[in-house]
């Protein structure tokens, strides 16, 4: 019986065994996030520019990505914003012309979308459609004027995440009239971020520098809680649980960092941690005492409060986006203070962190099917 878990850094039987084409699919998240800056400029949403909307509503339908991505707007803008952000899997009864309503999917036979579509127009609210505009959708919309930031790209649904970000994102910035303080960064500029760590994620970076790798190999074969330092981060937790097993099978859970503290404690007193999983080899080492693995997502600029918080378990790891070309993540030490708790700009930090853990959720997927 081969081992469960195959060595990563075999380049061509990770190629081989990616017969659905996953890492292309999730490696296109830049692209996605760039197609949405592109409609921005060329005006897709530029109906919204005078509007001094009495409610923003994201109608996600069925779909758990959009609603994950409008949970992370939420955490990081809502509070930012001169107008409530309301979110919901259906629109809400008391929509009307004051209104701006969104409807966010990959789906565009869902009913609900279709439903919300065709009652916001009915009521004359302003409607922006991230949604594939076609088949029963198009029939609800027919030839009325919306704003349009409809998918320019085919891309696996399970990897949407930071697309539908970058579409809310664009929303909230093209209320011009409505104050944003500060103001969320530009998406063009965090499509060449994304870009960037897709680039240093490919399958010929070996482990040791590749950080989607490095955490394929910390939660393969592991019960695995994540969790976050912040409800944006938490948000984002979700969303890496998700992806895991829907696209790795694995089966994972989202905790507050409390909760993420409590489950570490129960398990002993804290001990060094154990070997590196990078040199684990399941042919030749025994099985792992503890298979549980907790994973804290933050920011660069929080993480060296997080691992000094967390510093005295073995089994949990701190996961900051990291500068390309750095050696590790930036950490600053405690004279620097924690900045505020999910801050707009905090937006581009979450994004490169859901590109990677979709990257590990298809390295561990890949792994089992190399096996």
């Amino acid at each position: 019986m081969s081992a469960p878990i195959t060595d990563l850094d075999d380049v061509d039987g990770l190629l081989a065994a990616d017969r659905d084409g996953l890492l292309r699919a999730a490696a296109m998240a830049g692209a996605g996030v760039r197609a949405v800056s592109q409609a921005q400029a060329e005006g897709a949403l530029h109906r919204l520019a005078d509007l001094r909307p009495r409610a923003l509503i994201v109608v996600t339908g069925a779909d758990s990505v959009a609603r994950g991505a409008a949970d992370l707007i939420v955490a990081t803008i809502a509070s930012r914003i001169d107008v409530p952000v309301v979110v919901s899997p259906l629109l809400p009864g008391w929509i009307g012309p004051l209104d701006v309503v969104v409807i966010v999917g990959d789906d565009a036979g869902d009913p609900a979308l279709g439903d919300a579509a065709m009652r916001a127009l009915r009521r004359r609210a302003e409607l922006v459609a991230v949604v594939p505009i076609e088949g029963p959708l198009m029939d609800a919309i027919g030839d009325q004027p919306i704003g349009d930031l409809s998918p320019r790209l085919v891309v696996d649904p399970r990897f949407s995440f930071c697309r539908f970000v970058a579409a809310l994102t664009a929303v909230c910035t093209a209320l011009t009239a409505v104050r944003l303080t500060p103001a969320p960064p530009d998406l063009s500029d965090v499509a060449d971020r994304l870009d960037d760590e897709a680039a240093a994620d490919h399958p010929d970076h070996e482990s040791f520098h590749n950080q989607a790798k490095m955490l394929a190999l910390r939660i393969a074969g592991r019960t695995v809680a994540w969790s976050g330092d912040t409800a944006g981060a938490v948000v984002l937790a979700a969303h890496a649980a998700s992806v895991s097993f829907t696209v790795a099978g694995t089966v994972a859970q989202t905790v507050s960092e409390p909760a993420l503290v409590a489950r570490l404690r129960s398990g002993g007193p804290a001990t060094a941690p154990a070997a590196d999983d990078l040199f684990y080899d399941p042919d030749f080492d025994p099985p792992r005492e503890n298979a549980f693995r907790g994973i804290l997502f933050t920011t660069a600029a929080r993480a060296w409060s997080a691992e000094h918080r967390l510093g005295g378990f073995g089994d949990v790891d701190v996961v900051a986006e990291q500068v390309i070309g750095a050696g590790s993540t930036l950490m600053p030490g405690p004279a620097t203070g924690d900045p505020p708790a999910d801050a707009p700009a905090d937006l581009t930090a979450y994004l490169v962190l859901a590109l990677r853990a979709e990257l590990a959720a298809v390295f561990v997927r890949l792994m089992g099917e190399a096996a």
